[in-house]
């Protein structure tokens, strides 16, 4: 069975996937969050373009996940603080721009053909109530988009005092496809903390056997550590 580590990525899906009734619009004094329409770059309605002072009282964005080639959902706080709709955001991932996404009602999608990095929102787009197209210079905080890892079922087994481990499918998505993490660690329970206690070396399928002496009963887990691009995680703990 895959086991695909991306617990807030799905979290922020069903948040994202609960907002789509939501109207989207807001009035000047309200303080709801901007409600969505579909994902994507839609452009802004052709009409004159003025610069706007900030159009959001509220601009915060957490770390987000890619696990696939489409939309990824990013969760987010966006609260307007004029009357408008069609609110969108520019996108820079390490300072390069990547695209437009709209605003939804809790966070945006990211497409995970854009890679992992630094990303920052901004400026900020949207109509206002008499149709014309809003642009405000307002910029989100940096946060960081991290790829996602999964794994296949990997058992453990112990003869005597040799004990085997079977890694199979230890994978990072890189924006267009699921490659190996090429190194995981071994890690043993020691108390209530977690020690590293060998540094193995996977193949191209994210795959490897091997085995270690240990005449005690231990319990051990594998771990991919979390790095500038890769969120890391860990398989449950055996105790063998």
């Amino acid at each position: 069975m895959n086991r695909s580590i991306t617990k807030v990525a799905l979290a922020a899906a069903a948040a994202l996937t609960l907002s789509l009734a939501s109207p989207v619009s807001a009035q000047a004094n309200e303080t709801t969050a901007i409600a969505p329409s579909t994902a994507g770059t839609t452009s802004l309605p052709t009409a004159s373009t003025r610069t706007a002072s900030n159009a959001l009282t509220t601009f915060a964005v957490r770390d987000g996940v890619i696990g696939q080639r489409g939309n990824n959902p990013v969760l987010g706080t966006f609260v307007p603080g004029v009357s408008g709709s069609n609110f969108h955001a520019d996108v820079f991932v390490n300072g390069r721009g990547k695209g437009r996404v709209e605003l939804h009602n809790g966070g945006f999608y990211y497409p995970g053909t854009w890679g992992a990095g630094k990303v920052r929102l901004g400026p900020v787009r949207y109509t206002d109530g008499t149709n014309v197209a809003q642009v405000a210079a307002q910029y989100s905080n940096y946060f960081t988009v991290r790829q996602g890892v999964k794994w296949n079922k990997s058992p453990m087994s112990k003869r005597g005092s040799k004990v085997t481990f079977k890694l199979r499918g230890f994978k990072t998505f890189n924006g267009t496809r699921w490659v190996s993490v090429k190194k995981v660690k071994l890690q043993v329970k020691k108390g209530k903390k977690w020690k590293n206690i060998k540094t193995v070396k996977v193949n191209k399928s994210g795959s490897k056997k091997f085995s270690i002496k240990s005449k005690k009963k231990r319990t051990y887990r594998v771990t991919i550590p979390t790095t500038a691009r890769i969120k890391g995680a860990s398989t449950g703990g055996k105790r063998i």
